[in-house]
Formats: C-alpha cells, structure tokens, sequence
C-alpha cells in the first residue's frame, strides 16, 4: 500500500518538536528564497548605513560645526560634502526600509498562506473520528490565531538580521575610535542579551497558556455564535454569558501575565543604550580635553549608541516573540504531524454503473465501544436498500462505512470486489455521493452549490434539480442560479436545501448514493416526489442507493429493507418479508395514527407485490 498523498509535502515547517520557532523562520525564508534573498541584503544594507551615518555625523561636526562655532570660514565644498553624505546615506537608509518591508511581507504572508493550506488539506485529510474529538473552535484557533502566532517573528527577522549586522559594525568602530568606547558597547549589548534570554524563559510558558486559552475562548464564541438562535429562543443569553466568561477570564489572566514580564523587562532594555550613553559622556569627557579624541569622534560615538538602541529593542522584540510563535507551532504542528487519516493504496475502479458493495464482518470501534459489529451485507448494484433502526441504533455508522467515508476497524468492505483501503484516494469522492440529514451549502450562487469544482452546463443542473423536486425553488428566487444562498444570500428552509444537496449529489452522476435521513425536512408530498423520481432514476440504470431513514415512504420503494438493533444487523428483508418483525413493524408504522397500523401494513404489500 502507498504512502498517501497528504502525509506528502505537508506544509514548510521543518519538525519542529525537535526545532525551535527560530528554525520554523528558516523554513518559511527558504520556502520562499528570493524575496527572502532581498530582505537579507536590503537588512544588511540598512544596518551599514545606520553606522554609515554616525561617522558622517562625526565627519561633519570635526569639519563644519565646530569650525563654524570658532568663526573659521567653512568652504562651501564642505557644506555640500556633509549636506551630501547626510542625505545620501538617510535616502539609501529609507530606501533599504521600503524595500526589505515589501521583501519582508511576501516572506510572511505566503508562509502564512501555506501553513494555513497546509493545516486545512490536513483536516480534509483526517479521519472523522479526529475531527470528533476536537471541537471546531480549536480547529479555527489552530488555523488563523496560531498560524499567525507561529509566523509573528518574521516581520521582524530581516530588520534583526541587518540590526545584527549594524551591532558588529558599530563595535568594531567603537573600538576603533578607542578600546574603553568599545568595551562600554559590548558590555551594553551583553546585558540586552542576558536580558532577552532571561525574558524568553519567563515568558515561553506563559505564551503557550496564552494561546491555550486563546483557543478555548475562540472554541465557545463560535458555539455561542452557531447556536444564537437557540440561545436567544430559551431565554439563556445571561447562562450563555455565565458560560463565556471564565475563558475570558482565564485570557485575560494569561494575557496580564505576559504583559507583567514586558512591563518589567521593557523599560530595563529602553533605558540601558542612554545609560550607556553616560558612561561614554564619562569616559570621553577627559579624552576630548586631552586631545586624543576629537568632538566628531565623541559625537559619532554618542549618536551610535543612541542608534544602537533601535536595533536592540527591534532584536528584544524579535526575541519576544518566539515564545508565542513556539506556542503557535506546537499547535499547528500537532494537526500536521497526526497521523489519522483514511489510508488509499493504488488500485482503481472500473467505471460500470452503477456500483456492487459488500461488507463482510465489518466493526467500527471508537473510544474503546464497539458501535458497529459483525455487518454482513451486500448492496446489489441498480438497487435500493433501506437502513432502519431506533436512534443511535448505529445506522449513519453502517452507512459511513458502506460509503466508503470511514474505514472499519474490523472485517472489510469492498467496491465491485476491492477493498476501500486498497483504493486510490479520489476514487471514493468520484464513485460515491453522500447527503446527509444536515444539508449544508456554501455562501456562493446555487449554480456554484450545485457544480462545486466541475464545469457544467445549465441543462445538467436542471435536470439533477428536477430530480430532487427542487427546481420550482429554482425558478422562484429572484436570479435563479445564480442566487446567492446562506448569511449573505437568500434563505432556504431546511427541506429546500435538503433538495439542493440531493440535487448536487445527483448531478455527479453518482455510482453509490448514499442517503443518510436526507427526507427528514420533506413533507409527504415533496417526499414521495422525491422518491419517486429516485426510484425511475435507479429503474433506468442509475446508481445503487443506500438510505437511512424510518419513513414508510423511503420504505415502499426499497428493494431491501436492513434492520439495525445496537449496531448490529438483526434482520434484512423485502419491505413485506419483515412486516411480521415486531420491531420493525412499529418502526416503519410509527408515522402512522396507532388505530391504522394493518392499514398501513395492507397498503405496503399491496405497493411490494
């Protein structure tokens, strides 16, 4: 069996269980590598030319303003000479800015881009039972805040890098002009190191809390948001609040904690360059008095210390924020590093329609609960077989597996004789058409609905409408097709987008349909239309279907009727061969006034025979 595609080429984060935050900026700069390239050079630029400018600072006081404070006549080459140094170097200085910003943006938003396709193709990807255990909050905090946490520290990377560069200039010329001038600056950038290092190691814990919380908070706003209506009809806006609160509460503890080491940590890195500054007044007072240092000198030397305090707060916030980009990614990394997807091998389908499916001893396991044991069941192609059972009976579990939506964990099922897990993967999705009993569709026109990622003509839409009884909706709404439908667009009820759904799913031209209590929101009128137009679809060589549902409608126009008892098969039948099943009988009758039950009874054998 292959390697499935999804575990290929996931993302560009290297593994970072064993990197760091810094390492994942690497992978996001390699990943994109010229406009990486250019934020390099351009940050390097930047930081020669902040000390670039400090020396013509220098050069122009020893040459221009204190020779024209003592009265000495300045010849007007020196004017233009540091009225040119001064503006080449500020122009080329914001020049460099401007560009490494642009260079800088593509690095970090198409990392961000990537990361975030790469966490969606993963969640496509999982198997179900994941995506069960992990509420969709969390899944929308793991793909935006903590994409964006991982990915923070990259709009200050190449700034840092050419800050880095700009330290080790500006040391090399504090040594230059003097030794003790140098020894002061690399002592400063030796207590902002400690510092930063010190700081990161406070706050790495508390950033990782920071975005757990983050993702709590971010899981029940989304519940409160998805279930307003409900909310607001039971009257439990305050318990719903009741409810918000401790997750806010717990943020805004974290979020207090972190700003509690900044509020300390802050101040001390802003105030180390000026005390740095005093010492240099100290140490180079004498020397300027003595001659051996000269006012330029000093006043280059000041200006570059007072410079070097932007590189060494841009280098402290760099810093500050891999804590919270390490959080990020051992987020994110936990999504993309899990290893529970549905598995494909290499073998295809041939393509008769429509489409033989056979369970032998299948089981479905989760949580250590066995919910589905020991199906044995066949689904003959061109036919239709009805799934019937209590609630939580295990129905949408035998139809998941007989889909081909989940693999079982015990025993096998095999379309037109191969196994599901020998399958490639698109063979399913191409083979196989699911509605369920939640019909969703997206905030675009209908016509997009209904065609998803195919080119299709009107008159194939049309016609999968008119199959599902849903193209006198069609033609009500004001733009037909290309009505817009959900929060944006018009509102359908419940039963027209389980229309809409029936109709996309049909469209595809499906081998299997697979049904799951798709009706529930028909009336009977609509239903029957429903089904009856399903049932001249199968009658005229269309695909074999699978339905879950207790109505007597679906019921009537069953080939096979399979009934579910605690997620096993306790008894399948004609729809007249299971009627004297107790259990049964009361199922398929419910629906029914209790003083018309042998009518209804009646009124099935006569529709089977």
């Amino acid at each position: 069996m292959s390697t499935p595609p999804e575990s290929r080429g996931r993302s560009t984060l290297p593994d970072t269980r064993r990197g760091s935050a810094l390492l994942a900026q690497l992978a996001g700069a390699r990943a994109n590598p010229g406009p990486a390239a250019v934020a390099t050079v351009t940050g390097l630029i930047n930081g020669a030319t902040m000390v670039a400018g400090a020396s013509a600072i220098g050069w122009s006081t020893d040459h221009l303003v204190v020779p024209a404070l003592a009265g000495d006549a300045v010849p007007a080459s020196i004017w233009w000479t540091s009225a040119g140094l001064v503006l080449g170097i500020s122009a080329a200085r914001w020049s460099t800015i401007f560009v490494r910003g642009l260079s800088t943006g593509r690095v970090q938003y198409r990392a961000q881009a990537e990361t975030r396709r790469a966490v969606i193709r993963r969640y496509l990807s999982l198997d179900p039972a994941w995506h069960r255990r992990h509420s969709p909050g969390r899944l929308l905090a793991h793909a935006i805040s903590d994409v964006d946490a991982l990915w923070s520290p990259m709009q200050f990377a190449y700034f840092a890098v050419g800050m880095v560069f700009m330290l080790l200039l500006a040391l090399t010329e504090l040594f230059f002009r003097a030794p003790v001038l140098g020894l002061v600056g690399l002592v400063l950038v030796l207590l902002v190191l400690a510092l930063n290092i010190t700081y990161q190691r406070l706050l790495a814990p508390r950033a990782r809390d920071t975005q757990a919380a983050r993702g709590v908070v971010g899981g029940v706003a989304l519940e409160s948001i998805e279930g307003g209506p409900v909310v607001r009809s039971l009257g439990l806006t305050d318990a719903e609040d009741a409810r918000f609160a401790p997750g806010v509460q717990r943020l805004r503890a974290a979020d207090l904690r972190m700003a509690s080491i900044s509020s300390i940590f802050d101040p001390l890195l802003e105030l180390l360059p000026t005390a740095a500054v005093l010492v240099v007044l100290a140490v180079a007072a004498p020397r300027v008095q003595q001659g051996s240092l000269s006012v330029g000198d000093l006043v280059g030397v000041v200006y570059l210390l007072i410079t070097v305090a932007i590189p060494l707060n841009v280098i402290s916030r760099f810093l500050s924020m891999l804590p919270m980009s390490g959080a990020g990614r051992e987020r994110v990394q936990a999504v993309l590093d899990s290893d529970e997807v549905l598995r494909h091998g290499s073998r295809h389908l041939e393509q008769p329609s429509p489409l033989r499916v056979d369970l032998r001893s299948t089981g479905v396991t989760r949580r250590h609960r066995q919910i589905l044991r020991d199906a044995d069941l066949t689904l003959e192609p061109g036919t239709v077989t009805v799934v019937v059972g209590a609630v939580g009976s295990g129905k949408t579990t035998l139809l998941d597996v007989a889909g081909g939506q989940i693999h079982p964990t015990t025993g096998t099922v095999a379309f037109d004789g191969v196994d599901v897990r020998e399958l490639t993967a698109g063979v399913v999705p191409d083979a196989v058409a699911v509605v369920s009993q939640s019909p969703f569709l997206f905030a675009e026109s209908l016509r997009d609905n209904l065609a998803l990622d195919r080119s299709l003509p009107d008159a194939d839409l049309w016609e999968a409408l008119r199959a599902a009884a849903a193209d006198d909706i069609v033609r009500e709404l004001p733009d037909g097709l290309d009505t817009v439908v959900g929060e944006r667009g018009a509102t359908l009820s419940g039963g027209q987008r389980q229309r809409i759904c029936l109709a996309r799913a049909l469209v595809r031209k499906p081998r299997l349909l697979v049904l799951d209590d798709a009706t529930s929101a028909l009336d009977s009128r609509v239903e029957q239309q429903v089904l009856a137009s399903l049932a001249d679809l199968v009658a005229d060589g269309g695909p074999t279907v699978l339905i879950s549902t207790n109505r007597p409608g679906a019921v009537a126009i069953a080939d096979r009727v399979v009934l579910v008892r605690a997620g096993r098969i306790v008894a399948t039948g004609t729809p007249s061969s299971l009627l004297d099943v107790e259990e049964y009988r009361r199922i398929v009758t419910a629906y029914r006034p209790a003083d018309r039950d042998e009518e209804a009874a009646g009124d099935a054998r006569t529709h089977v025979s």
